[in-house]
């Protein structure tokens, strides 16, 4: 039995998954395919700065939650990125919440 209500999931997320593929001349280019779209619970829950030069980058941490559903799930990994809201969102890992729920939690950084 899952904690997690229809409710909670008021966003929607698009797992993306980079394709390597190389060209006649050798070069090398990525390609995102896009994968199952997902209801989830997407929050952001801190940020960094970093200095470089001439300015300042910075970073925001996002945890998504969504249910576990093993055919879907499983191929999200670290090379994962998620579409939400034309955001990108970096996969950072994940765990199962409790091994008897179906509540996933993905750990993300936005990208772009």
């Amino acid at each position: 039995m899952s904690l997690i209500s229809a409710g909670q999931l008021r966003h929607r997320v698009t797992v993306l998954t980079p394709a390597s593929t190389v060209d006649a001349y050798g070069a090398r280019s990525t390609t995102l395919t896009t994968g199952p779209t997902l209801f989830a619970e997407v929050r952001s829950t801190g940020a960094t700065e970093t200095e470089y030069g001439d300015g300042t980058a910075m970073r925001t941490i996002y945890q998504v939650r969504c249910r576990y559903t093993s055919g879907v799930n499983a191929g999200i990994d670290a090379t994962s990125i998620l579409d939400y809201r034309g955001d990108q969102l970096q996969v950072q890992g994940w765990t199962r919440e409790r091994e008897e729920e179906d509540v996933m939690l993905i750990d993300c950084v936005r990208v772009a």
